[in-house]
């Protein structure tokens, strides 16, 4: 998780056939925070993956399965920040040859979505139950969204079947 250290990261990737990079900064207090948190993230990952091959050069890279957003098409900090770490994950597989997946979710709902935070549908349904006020911004803009379930069966599916090369799924 964000607190891990560099040791904690090898001793996971270490015998690891995959790693699912859920990790992300949606709400940061400075815009940096995104690069940081995104992409920095994944680098510290790569070099522990890197760091575990070297140790044992027998050893087979883990797949890398990485959620995305849709905000990754959008100029702004967060998306910007989103298709960085998607490009450095496509960077690394071909430089590398570890598998890797990508996944640009749109909003998701259900379970442990948190109003005002990562769900437009939690932010919607606890303001109504509320009477707190509403608003949008853009009323032509369409809300695609997945539910929770869903979205964890795609991601799960692939503890059977794993990816190979690079594939990008949404």
């Amino acid at each position: 998780d964000a607190d891990s250290t560099a040791d904690d990261l090898l001793a996971g990737v270490r015998d690891a056939a995959m790693v699912y990079h859920l990790a992300g900064v949606n709400r940061p207090e400075r815009d940096e925070e995104f690069t940081a948190g995104n992409v920095g993230s994944l680098g510290a990952l790569f070099a522990a993956i890197d760091q575990s091959v070297a140790d044992d050069p027998k050893a087979a890279r883990p797949a890398v399965v990485l959620a995305s957003s849709a905000q990754a098409t959008q100029d702004n900090p967060y998306g910007r920040s989103k298709l960085a770490a998607e490009r450095a994950l496509e960077d690394y597989a071909t430089r590398t040859g570890t598998p890797a997946a990508i996944y640009r979710f749109p909003g998701v709902f259900g379970k442990w979505c948190r109003p005002n935070y990562n769900s437009v549908v939690a932010t919607f349904c606890y303001n109504i139950a509320r009477d707190l006020p509403i608003s949008i911004s853009d009323p032509a803009h369409v809300v695609e969204l997945v539910y929770i379930d869903d979205l964890v069966a795609q991601l799960a599916a692939h503890i059977e079947q794993p990816p190979t090369g690079l594939m990008r799924g949404e």
